[in-house]
């Protein structure tokens, strides 16, 4: 595991070399960068004190000793040096070990980042933020018959021991009913994180739409190709890829784009990788169907209460509609533009 003390310290020795460079007098006795230094080491006391590996205690106490000397150097007089160090250690009783304040808080804005991924309430105490340095936190609930998602967030902690979430694995297990799975890790991002229901279209071979603005894609997993840490490449379509889900909806007569609630219900369902159950309405005759996006052909899949896969000409019986199911003045959001910036390799 990574020794944070000796990185951190590591960082402090280049900038002094920098400093050194620029400054043709010697930083050993110059006060105002001592009094920086000893600043600096008692910020990394309180910092890593609580949660220090073993190997990084010993960084700790290696770096306490020279820390007294500098002490000892920017404060000669014994008594000055003494309420110095009451003074200081006052100090590092504040920005120290976190109190249960705050750990309460941080784990209220955990609990929220969670919420916020569609994951179901997590169990988290002050032990678990406590005793390590990165916690992986299991989290798994049932996504249907035989099948079950299991997730394991990554907690890593940052500035005065608050923790965030880094991102998670996520596996589906049970996949067409037998005991084979498929795994994904997921980095967290504040401005456009997967979510816990899109982990499981991906992993169940749905697309998903992702990104804000212009880098709106959709992206899908290729299950015939992982990286050297064991993960899906993903696929993008971008927009210049020519795959327009609004427009191709527009050209089946469903009964639910006459309804802009549920027009909006569907659209969001889709973007999000869900199956939608649709009903196909051609004048007094209705027939429900399931409906999926496919960007990688710029089509939609659609399959039969029996889950058969049939195409929009078996769904018309042979007679595809150029009139839309939508009313008037009813109308979907317009496609966002934009180039397709990485080209999809065919297979």
């Amino acid at each position: 595991m990574e020794n944070r003390v000796e990185k951190e310290l590591d960082g402090w020795l280049t900038r002094e070399r920098r400093f050194q460079k620029l400054f043709s007098f010697s930083l050993d006795n110059n006060r105002a960068f001592l009094k920086e230094k000893l600043r600096y080491y008692r910020t990394l006391q309180a910092k890593y004190k609580a949660r220090a590996s073993p190997e990084e205690q010993l960084t700790l106490r290696m770096m306490r000793q020279e820390q007294r000397a500098v002490e000892k150097q920017f404060y000669p007089n014994l008594w000055i040096r003494l309420g110095y160090k009451v003074l200081s250690g006052m100090a590092q009783g504040i920005m120290g070990e976190p109190g249960q304040k705050q750990y309460t808080a941080n784990i209220r804005e955990l609990k929220e980042s969670f919420r916020k991924l569609s994951f179901p309430d997590v169990t988290l105490d002050r032990q678990q933020l406590a005793k390590y340095q990165q916690v992986k936190v299991p989290v798994s609930y049932e996504v249907g018959e035989n099948q079950r998602m299991a997730f394991e967030l990554h907690l890593e902690p940052g500035d005065r021991g608050h923790y965030h979430l880094k991102g998670y694995n996520a596996t589906l297990h049970g996949l067409d009913g037998v005991s084979s799975s498929r795994k994904q890790y997921f980095r967290v991002d504040k401005k456009h994180s997967i979510n816990a229901k899109q982990a499981f279209n991906l992993l169940s071979g749905r697309p998903v739409l992702h990104g804000n603005g212009d880098n709106r894609h959709w992206i899908q997993l290729d299950f015939n190709d992982r990286d050297t840490h064991g993960n899906y490449y993903v696929q993008r379509f971008y927009a210049g890829y020519g795959f327009d889900l609004e427009k191709k909806l527009r050209q089946l007569p469903l009964k639910e784009l006459g309804n802009p609630e549920k027009s909006r219900e569907l659209l969001k369902g889709l973007q999000n990788g869900e199956r939608k159950e649709v009903t196909f309405s051609r004048g007094y005759k209705e027939q429900k169907l399931t409906l999926e996006v496919n960007p990688r052909f710029k089509i939609l899949d659609l399959y039969n209460r029996k889950g058969e896969k049939i195409s929009v000409a078996q769904a018309l019986n042979g007679k595809l509609s150029k009139k839309t199911g939508l009313q008037k003045r009813a109308r979907l959001r317009k496609g966002l533009s934009g180039k397709d910036r990485i080209r999809v390799k065919r297979r």
